[in-house]
């Protein structure tokens, strides 16, 4: 499995993490960007709740409202929290962050365009004392004026990246290759970077995250990136210094793995099992959030035929949030034979607990049938 990323590549069997000076992803809306609208619906949900409040110099009160770092991205410039020069913020989060395939949460700032960009470090903890810093890279060889510019692929794994009404996407996956990489003693990070990853990652349980803490970057060149250098932004700023936070959105909530959901419940090892005899197996169960014990409690999907007018069929069903694993469809004309199934048109809203989704696939047959698989990534 080769990630690749800027300045660097990473392959996770050889642990190899370093530079090549690769330019990083572009603005937002550009081809290639990262960048995650705020409107996005595969944001699941948003911080609650703020700790530890360390506001630095240089920002006005009328700034310092933590409070509008949380609910959803406003994508304006004001609806947010400046930390000041060298200040920073925790957030916490309703169902926590988990790490599952591609970016796990994404860092809304309030930058009014591509080029005036305020940076801030990212750290995460799952229990709110040990906390882990992304990998992160600057190559802007020099000062930044006031209201200078940074260019944005000149920058990597740090919040800020974007304009507002965009996100900056962070992969819990990547401190993992990080930290096995600096393990093997292949990477390019510098001896103080290197330690309190090594120190603090065996302290993580990426599948539950529950704190990220931001610490604003002074634009002086007093700030180091991960390999030990300088990183500059625009310097200074007054009234409202610093990083402006405006939400931050949980691409990924943390999850209960299989294995110790059949624990809890005395479901089968293998999750083909069928204790209840409802005729849904116990993996069916974790995923669709029925009782493998309950035989009343059997989740199922449900096929209909369109009511908008087309010649279509809806398959309609839940996932739970918290379930960690995949599902798919296929479609046979006689059940003899199975073939991956692609929908038309897919409808997808999220509630308290479940992912819903309703799967619209084109009638091309008098009759034809359906199933929903699952599986373990």
């Amino acid at each position: 499995m080769t990630l690749s990323i800027f300045g660097r590549w990473a392959v996770a069997d050889d642990s190899y993490y370093s530079t090549n000076y690769i330019l990083s992803a572009p603005t937002a809306e550009s081809p290639g960007s990262t960048a995650i609208h705020m409107s996005s619906n595969s944001i699941l949900a948003w911080a609650d709740g703020y700790l530890d409040v360390q506001y630095g110099t240089d920002v006005d009160t009328a700034w310092m409202t933590p409070e509008k770092a949380l609910g959803p991205a406003e994508g304006t410039s004001f609806e947010i929290v400046s930390l000041g020069r060298g200040g920073q913020i925790t957030l916490t989060f309703p169902n926590g962050i988990g790490d599952r395939p591609g970016a796990d949460f994404a860092v809304f700032e309030n930058a009014i365009d591509d080029d005036f960009l305020e940076l801030a470090h990212v750290e995460v903890s799952s229990d709110g004392t040990n906390f882990v810093r992304f990998p992160n890279y600057s190559y802007t060889a020099a000062n930044v004026l006031s209201f200078g510019s940074v260019n944005t692929r000149l920058i990597y794994g740090l919040a800020g990246k974007y304009r507002q009404g965009y996100g900056t996407p962070f992969d819990l996956n990547e401190l993992r290759i990080a930290y096995n990489a600096q393990l093997a003693g292949n990477t390019d990070f510098s001896s103080i970077f290197a330690t309190s990853l090594t120190n603090n990652f065996p302290l993580l349980d990426l599948n539950h995250i529950t704190r990220v803490r931001f610490v604003d970057i002074v634009g002086d060149g007093s700030a180091r990136e991960a390999a030990g250098f300088v990183i500059y932004d625009p310097y200074p700023t007054t009234g409202s210094a610093g990083f402006d936070l405006d939400a931050v959105g949980v691409l990924n909530e943390s999850f209960i793995p299989y294995a110790e959901w059949a624990t809890i419940h005395s479901a089968s090892t293998n999750g083909l099992g069928d204790a209840d005899e409802d005729r849904v197996v116990d993996f069916q169960e974790y995923m669709m959030g029925g009782d493998p014990n309950l035989a009343s409690s059997a989740p199922v999907p449900v096929l209909v035929r369109s009511t908008n007018g087309t010649d279509s069929v809806v398959l309609e069903y839940a996932l739970r949030r918290d379930a960690y694993g995949t599902a798919w469809v296929e479609t046979s004309a006689d059940l003899s034979g199975w073939t991956n199934a692609a929908p038309q048109n897919i409808e997808q809203w999220s509630d308290s607990g479940f992912i819903h989704s309703a799967l619209h696939f084109p009638t091309t047959a008098p009759s034809g049938f359906y199933r929903l698989l699952f599986k373990e990534p």
